[in-house]
């Protein structure tokens, strides 16, 4: 296997390449979470470019669970990306997954890649669950970048590669998108979307067109959310708990600015259960609570299903009650808060 730290940011692009020698690959598949969000798709975009280029010939595919997210598709109006809808895993040499770091994020498909027992790249900047590691032929995975298009973006300068206006203008929405239009930007966020800027990059129009009106559905499921609730006090924090049947990341936000710090939002669906968590950057500071790490994650291995994400906004898929779901992330919670 190969694999690498973060902080070989050099020998990151040379890793890459030696991998890509020790076999003729001809055919990848790169997959993107369910639902796949403007960082994963786009990221995923260029990273089929820099593949090409870095082995002439070979034919990559990109494939997104359940189709691009509702955001993806409106920023593909401007940013064309080509999915195939039936992806030939078998016919494929070389598996990618982008911005995925659990099996679980690729509902079916994940228990298909773990079988075909296929060389695996990740390209990631979530916290990676252990199974998926133990999967990884090569980790392209960065912790501290703030998106899966840092990354990709980084790799491809490396390597030389000329990006086109749309393929800049796909990763100035994928890394907009994913820090929140640059709330959570670090400084080398800000020294990469200036490069891509001066790739003909009109701001204020590329902002523009991430605007996307509130669905009903969505306006409802936030109200139901607040309607449920329920508030745990943890010392100086608050907590707040809720369920609705869809939207349960979109409702966590909501309920984060409704005033709590943390908040914990499942729903079931077809048997199976998703629980999003989300808070606020100064109760990840203060307390050190990793949503991803230390809490996502372990409520997946309780409960047989797969959990990850960052420090402030995370996601758990598995089975069982969703009560006892939502029970043992909040007592998981507070036991580290003390």
């Amino acid at each position: 296997m190969f694999s690498f730290l973060a902080k070989q940011k050099v020998l990151r692009l040379k890793v890459l390449k030696i991998f890509l020698r020790r076999k003729f690959f001809q055919r990848a598949l790169i997959l993107c979470h369910h639902n796949a969000d403007p960082d994963a798709l786009f990221a995923s975009f260029v990273f089929s470019k820099l593949l090409r280029r870095l082995r002439p010939g070979l034919r990559a595919d990109i494939f997104a669970v359940q189709g691009p997210s509702d955001m993806s598709k409106l920023l593909m109006k401007h940013v064309p990306v080509k999915l195939v809808d039936f992806p030939k895993l078998k016919e494929a040499d070389l598996l990618v997954l982008v911005d995925t770091s659990t099996m679980g994020q690729l509902d079916e498909w994940g228990a298909k890649v773990e079988r075909s027992g296929k060389p695996l790249i990740l390209v990631d900047h979530h916290t990676v669950h252990p199974n998926t590691r133990k999967l990884a032929s090569l980790m392209l995975v960065d912790g501290k970048a703030k998106s899966a298009c840092e990354i990709v973006y980084r790799l491809c300068r490396q390597a030389g590669l000329r990006l086109s206006k749309k393929e800049a203008l796909g990763l100035f929405f994928g890394i907009a998108y994913e820090t929140k239009a640059f709330r959570y930007a670090t400084a080398q966020t800000f020294r990469i979307l200036a490069e891509l800027v001066g790739k003909g990059i009109h701001v204020e129009k590329a902002l523009a067109a991430m605007y996307k009106p509130m669905s009903r559905s969505e306006r409802i499921a936030r109200l139901k959310a607040a309607e449920r609730l329920q508030i745990h006090k943890l010392n100086e924090w608050l907590l707040a708990v809720s369920n609705v049947n869809s939207h349960q990341a979109s409702a966590a936000r909501g309920l984060l600015t409704l005033g709590c710090h943390v908040a914990v939002v499942g729903g079931e669906k077809k048997g199976q259960v998703r629980v999003s968590l989300r808070s606020t950057p100064d109760f990840y500071e203060e307390t050190g609570i990793h949503l991803g790490r230390d809490v996502a994650m372990m409520v997946g291995e309780v409960f047989s299903g797969t959990g990850g994400g960052h420090p402030t906004s995370a996601g758990v898929n598995c089975q069982g009650d969703l009560n006892q779901i939502l029970f043992e992330a909040v007592k998981l919670i507070k036991a580290q808060v003390g």
